[in-house]
Order: C-alpha cells, then structure tokens, then sequence
C-alpha cells in the first residue's frame, strides 16, 4: 500500500471536517441573527421544529449510510450499488417526509406547540432533498472523491447563511429561515448529482441481490442509527415534555447548536474510516488496520482538552455568541461539550464494530442508552431544571463509550494506550480551569483567550507524542495522481 493510500482516511477526513467547520462561522452568525430578530421565544419555537426534523432527517440517512458505505467501499465497480444505494434513499427521503405532511398537526402538539404546524410542513419538504443528496455524498466518500465532498459540504453552509438571513431580513420570519435550509439542501443536491453524474442501475436480478445485502446489514443499524439519533436530541424533546418554558427549550437549543461541531468531527472520520478499514481488511493489509484502529481509538482523548477548555469557558462564549440573555446557557452548554466528546468515542467505536460484523452488537450498545437517558432526565429534571437533561446525556454517553471501547477491546484486541488517557484527562482538567478561571467581557478577549490556550494545548500533545506526528505531513498532501476522480458521464 502507498503512503498516500495508508493516510487517505485522515486526509480524507480532514478536507471533509474543515468544509463541515464552516457551520461554525456560518452558524454562529446565522444564530446571532435570529436569537435576535426572533427572540428567545421566537428562535426556541425553530429550534425545537428544526431539532425534530433534523432527528428525522439524520435517522433516515443513518438507516442506510453505514451499510451502503461499507458495500460500496468493498466492490471495484462502486457505481451499480451507489445507483441502488442512492435509490434507497430516494424512497426512504420521501416516505418520511411525506408522513411528516400528514402528521404535522398531531407532531406539534405532540411537542406542545401546535402553531409548529407550518413549520413542520415546510421542514419536510426538505427532508426527502437532504436525504437523497447525502445517499450521494456517500457514494462519493466511499469512492474516494474526498475532495468535492468537501467543496460542495463548504457550498452548502454558505448558501445555508445567506439564504436564511436574507428571508428573515425580508420579513418572513420562522418560515423564512426554513426556507433559506431548504434552498441550501436542494442546491447541495444539484451539486452532488452533477459531480457523481449518471449512475445505471444494474439487472433486476443484481439489484434484487444488492438490495438483499444491503437490508441485511442495514437492518440492525437501522436500529441503531434511529437510537443513536434519538438520543442525541431526545433531551431537548424531554423538555418540552417535562413542561420547559419556551424560553428554557430557546436557551437549550442554543447550548445544544454549539456542540455540533463534535457531530460534524464525527460524521467526517466516520464514514471514511469505515470505507478504509473495509478496504483494508479486503486486501490483508493488517499492520496498517491495527495502525488505523488505534489512531481512531485514541482520537476522542485528544479532543477532550479542547472541549473541556470550551465547557470551562461557556459563559464567556455565551455571551459572545447569543448575547446576554443567552447565559442560562451556560450550564447545559459546559455540560453538552463534554458529553459530546463521549459520544464522538462511542460513535467511532460503532464503526469500528460494524466492519468486523457486529451490527447486532452495536444495537445492544447504543439501544440501552436511550432508556438510561430517559430514566435519569425525569429524575434530574425537578431538581437541576435545564441542566438536568444535559446531566444525563453527560453520564450516559461517558458510560456507552467506555462499555464501546471495552467491546473494540474484545472483539479486536485494540485498545486506546493507557498514556493516551492520561494526558487526555489531565490536560483536560488543567483547560477546564484555565477557561473558567480567566474572565473576559469582550468578544476579542474571549477569542484571544480560547486561541492562546488552543496553542498552549496543541504544543503540549506534540511535546508528549500524543498527537500522531507521522499524519501530520500527509493531512494536506495532495491527492495521489494515480487516483482518478469518479467518472461524471
């Protein structure tokens, strides 16, 4: 194997994560908008709509990206199953969506707030789009074409924030941001299917063959994705259901908005780890699967000191971004980082899981999370308020990654250096108190602060040889030229 081939994940992942960063600035000025030209109570009402339907939208996708992403990945000719794959999600996007058009009056109540009803509407109408448009996005990372994933992932978040400011501008309101997402998916669509071109279907009978293959796979991750996706906004519904004011499930929203960027790392390395680690294991190529396996394992522990120095630093960022009336925030913010943090390792441990099939066991992994949630949030909740859902996700999530690991462990015989979670943990607890302990009050300080102490804890994970300094040359290499782009015709 190539050089370039044994770093293709993390150069792969890289492009792709930095495209998804851009929701950060995007986002960030987006939501700064609307909190204010909507208020807490305008703004919670979206929030909770959008929250509903992004669950919708994610769990349809996870019904069959992993499956489909592992059968492309382990075929030379991807193009046949990618037609199949992308045929699925046309008639999984549209199913949904369509449900969510008749049910939306009975969904908004369900959530309290029947003036949701247009809303959901309008929201589901880009269901089918966004779901169609990531069947072809997974084609893409699949193949390889890491590199117009990324380009069109960066488009979309630029339409995503002018297109919702300029409708809100023009006075639509709460429908008017919708509208600006549902622009932004159908051009993201546009883009996917004019790099990926034409894809032919193969014979009725290898597409009966392809499609039994994949619903034997999907089956159980299915399960698991719709877990999983539950999971990581059922706090926000439990809320709404507990009785949170308008303005609470408005600050939650917002706490929970910021934690994306952890879904966005995962949802980059995931899918194209996946499709390596498959390739790899097709071709024997088992020194460089371990290598991979363990990098990926250790990965969440470089992460925590820098979400620890954000939970450390919440009030200050809350008040930069959302503005004083915002810093109820805070707490579930602080709260929601670090739980996230543990759910990027649980997600990476579910893939890992999945290529050596044991999709099954990935179901008795992420299922049992959504009960303990749901158990200890009716606990908490009446005695910690809004922090209290986050409380929960926070335990939960730490126990289901280190139950992940401790699967990898059996299963693979891979697990993360006990060095690595040292440092992880250490370096996390001295950011939190570095966060929390050195106040600002402007915008500028807040970004210098968080910046410096980046810096301080990027150079002390090179100093210790915790971060893998034999990928660092190769994050922004070129592309090997003996790898051609997927054919548009």
């Amino acid at each position: 194997m190539s050089r370039s081939d044994a770093h293709q994940p993390w150069q792969g992942s890289a492009r792709i994560f930095a495209a998804e960063l851009l929701i950060l600035p995007t986002g960030l000025v987006t939501a700064g908008y609307l909190t204010r030209h909507l208020g807490p109570d305008g703004y919670g009402l979206l929030t909770l709509g959008v929250s509903a339907m992004t669950w919708l939208q994610w769990t349809a996708i996870s019904m069959l990206a992993r499956a489909s992403n592992r059968a492309i990945a382990a075929v030379g000719d991807w193009r046949p199953v990618a037609a199949e794959v992308v045929h699925l999600h046309l008639v999984v996007g549209a199913v949904i969506g369509l449900v969510v058009l008749i049910a939306a009056p009975w969904l908004s109540v369900a959530l309290g707030q029947p003036s949701l009803t247009t809303t959901l509407r309008w929201l589901a109408l880009e269901l089918p789009l966004l779901v169609v448009a990531q069947g072809y996005r997974g084609a893409l990372v699949a193949s390889g074409d890491h590199n117009w994933v990324s380009v069109i992932t960066a488009a979309r978040w630029l339409v995503r924030m002018v297109a919702v400011i300029g409708m809100v501008a023009l006075g639509w309101s709460v429908n008017g941001a919708v509208g600006g997402m549902l622009l932004a998916s159908a051009v993201a669509l546009a883009l996917f299917r004019l790099r990926i071109g034409a894809l032919h279907r193969a014979t009725r009978e290898e597409r009966r063959t392809m499609r039994a293959g994949l619903l034997v796979l999907a089956a159980p991750l299915a399960l698991a994705g719709i877990g999983a996706r539950l999971f990581e906004r059922a706090d926000l519904f439990l809320l709404a259901a507990l009785g949170g004011s308008t303005a609470s499930l408005g600050h939650y929203g917002a706490a929970q908005n910021l934690t994306i960027v952890l879904s966005l790392l995962a949802g980059a390395v995931s899918p194209v780890v996946q499709a390596t680690v498959t390739r790899l294991r097709r071709q024997g190529q088992h020194d460089e699967l371990r290598r991979l396996q363990r990098d990926v394992l250790r990965m969440p522990y470089l992460v925590l000191p820098f979400t620890a120095l954000a939970a450390g630093a919440a009030s200050d960022i809350m008040h930069v971004v959302y503005g004083e009336s915002f810093l109820g925030a805070a707490t579930p913010f602080a709260l929601l980082m670090l739980g996230s943090t543990a759910l990027v390792a649980v997600s990476l441990s579910t893939v890992l899981l999945v290529t050596v099939d044991r999709a099954w066991v990935v179901v008795g992994l992420t299922g049992p999370m959504l009960v303990a949630l749901l158990v200890l949030t009716l606990v908490l909740v009446p005695r910690f308020g809004a922090a209290g859902p986050a409380m929960a996700s926070l335990v939960v999530s730490i126990v289901a990654a280190g139950v992940g690991q401790f699967l990898i462990g059996r299963y693979e015989a891979v697990c993360v250096p006990l060095r690595t979670t040292i440092v992880g943990v250490g370096l996390a607890m001295l950011a939190f108190a570095a966060g929390s302990a050195w106040p600002t009050v402007t915008a500028v300080g807040t970004v210098a602060k968080l910046f410096s102490i980046c810096i301080v804890l990027v150079s002390a994970l090179l100093l210790l040889r915790e971060i893998p300094t034999h990928l660092l040359p190769f994050v922004a290499a070129p592309a090997d030229p003996a790898k051609s782009p997927p054919s548009t015709s």
